[in-house]
């Protein structure tokens, strides 16, 4: 893609899709400014003006005529937002931030001191074009001063003259710009990246992957709250650029195409809505408007509903050895066999499938040369929640295995919320413990090493964070050695991370300490059983316990 990123918007017939439940209900009008040329682009400006991009007006004394629509290049406009949503008082916007060449599709941050906005690759005066001479668009920031205008424009670090990079949006804690781009090594024509903003600067932008990203061109993102709406013209919509809507969690459940008068059979595209109110605004080149593309307010009357959605993470390891199994598969199948999805594990053997709550599943583990193992499964009703699990492949004949992740009735610890802090998971029906890394001792050792005594520092802040929680310590060891003197071991060791977390301010009463020894190993390694020396290691663990929060 190397024509302007803001305006690929080729008109494509579709077919209008009946109302989805789900999908969004909105009351739509086309707003009066619009122009016969092409107008779009909105951010709110405050809460009460908005910005657009739409050509330059008057009269030029250079060529300034993009060709690729006979338009003149695109300039930015500010508004007074009405009552009905439509605009007055339009006016240039103040400054310096307009030059001959394109600008359009701005964020401002919640304070209005700093804007980020698209631009030709314009800067120092100097038009930068690649090798094949085509002037693709950059991002910047700027500052506002006290009169509107803005100042200390800068470009972004990722910018580059090879490809384009546009369309800001911020997360609302504003940690994070999430932008468009046709860099190298995207998944489409155009993708939307996300890069963190810190105190130093950027970080190093991050392609928001293929359940977002597809072949076709994905434009305008948006965020509100955790939900990412941005449009694409991939296969399944309605025609043209459509309006989807995604939540940016752990696990990104597949994009909700939105309702019409929302989308159309038209380009659809740089949908903004206010978090308060619900009003917001749409672009679009749908029959019936005033010329090119046009501006339409609209008010949510009905909000985009995500089912309730889990993710299963976990691991494949050699049942003999406990090392990763590299290459490994993982295919998640419904009660009757069908397989969902089929992913490969990573490097670390690691894998993820998001599910919905409340289903029944199997999960089936294989590679050539083992035997395929199977899990079965019945996710609860608790929402975001993250199953984990680890997959063990041999050689030998492995049954088909019952995972005991459902909701079930059970004895949870006084005071424990129904949606769980990320700090705390749990391990077996009943138990909930702190999460953390496991702290491993060295074999006929209780001393606390660096890398322990900063897990125990997560205990420590955990505690703080919530007064009334009690815990205990609970220290295992592996199964060499002689059945009391492992208990007497793994008591001193649980000792010791207490006395640890004590020394750290800690009320005495709300943390206990109990050695089980090895009448709690995790991995079968007991007295008799052949085992590595990782398989061993794996046994001599603490692990937090909640009792009370």
């Amino acid at each position: 893609m190397k024509q302007y990123i803001l305006a690929l918007l080729l008109f494509s017939i579709g077919v209008v899709h009946a109302q989805t439940e789900g999908s969004g209900k909105y009351a739509i009008n086309r707003l009066t400014v619009n122009s016969k040329n092409s107008d779009f682009g909105t951010a709110f400006y405050g809460k009460d003006k908005l910005v657009f991009a739409s050509p330059k007006k008057g009269i030029s004394l250079v060529n300034d005529v993009w060709v690729d629509n006979n338009q003149r290049y695109l300039e930015l406009y500010i508004g007074d937002i009405l009552p009905n949503g439509d605009l007055d008082n339009v006016s240039l916007m103040p400054g310096e931030v307009n030059t001959r060449y394109h600008e359009a599709d701005v964020v401002f941050t919640r304070d209005q001191k700093t804007v980020y906005f698209t631009r030709n690759n314009f800067y120092n005066k100097k038009l930068a074009r690649d090798e094949k001479q085509m002037a693709n668009l950059a991002m910047f920031k700027a500052s506002v001063n006290d009169k509107g205008e803005w100042v200390n424009i800068i470009p972004m670090p990722f910018n580059n003259v090879e490809y384009s990079v546009g369309h800001p949006a911020l997360s609302p804690d504003e940690k994070t710009l999430f932008f468009i781009s046709d860099m190298p090594g995207g998944y489409g024509q155009t993708d939307i990246f996300k890069v963190a903003i810190n105190q130093s600067g950027f970080g190093n932008p991050v392609n928001l992957g293929w359940k977002i990203n597809s072949p076709a061109k994905e434009f305008s993102p948006f965020v509100d709250g955790e939900v990412l709406y941005f449009s694409s013209d991939k296969e399944g919509g309605m025609g043209g650029l459509d309006v989807y809507a995604t939540r940016l969690v752990d696990f990104t459940p597949e994009p909700i195409l939105l309702n019409a008068p929302i989308n159309s059979n038209a380009d659809d595209f740089t949908f903004i809505i206010d978090a308060t109110t619900r009003r917001g605004y749409v672009s679009s080149n749908r029959s019936g408007g005033e010329g090119d593309d046009d501006l339409y307010s609209f008010i949510e009357e009905e909000p985009v509903v995500f089912k309730c959605r889990q993710l299963i993470t976990g691991e494949v390891r050699d049942q003999n050895t406990t090392e990763i199994v590299r290459g490994a598969v993982v295919a998640i199948k419904d009660v009757d066999g069908n397989v969902i999805e089929e992913v490969v594990v990573d490097e670390e053997g690691v894998f993820e499938l998001p599910v919905y709550c409340d289903t029944a599943y199997k999960l089936e583990g294989s590679k050539e040369g083992y035997t395929t193992q199977s899990k079965s499964l019945t996710t609860s009703m608790e929402a975001d929640k993250k199953l984990k699990l680890l997959i063990l492949l041999g050689t030998g004949e492995i049954l088909e295995q019952v995972e005991p992740v459902a909701a079930i009735e059970e004895d949870k610890p006084e005071g424990l919320p129904e949606v769980l802090p990320e700090e705390i998971v749990k391990v077996r029906p009943s138990t909930y413990v702190v999460n953390i890394e496991p702290i491993y001792f060295e074999l006929n050792s209780s001393y606390l090493n660096k890398e322990a005594k900063i897990e125990l520092d997560k205990v420590v802040e955990l505690m703080n964070k919530y007064p009334d929680m009690i815990i205990e310590s609970g220290s295992h060891t592996d199964s060499r050695g002689i059945f009391g003197y492992n208990n007497w071991l793994s008591t001193r060791r649980a000792s010791s991370t207490v006395n640890y977390i004590i020394d750290n301010g800690i009320d005495p009463s709300r943390i206990t300490g109990k050695g089980y020894g090895e009448t709690q190993l995790i991995n079968g390694c007991s007295d008799g059983v052949e085992c590595t020396e990782t398989q061993h290691a794996m046994n001599r663990r603490t692990e937090f316990v909640i009792i009370k929060m």
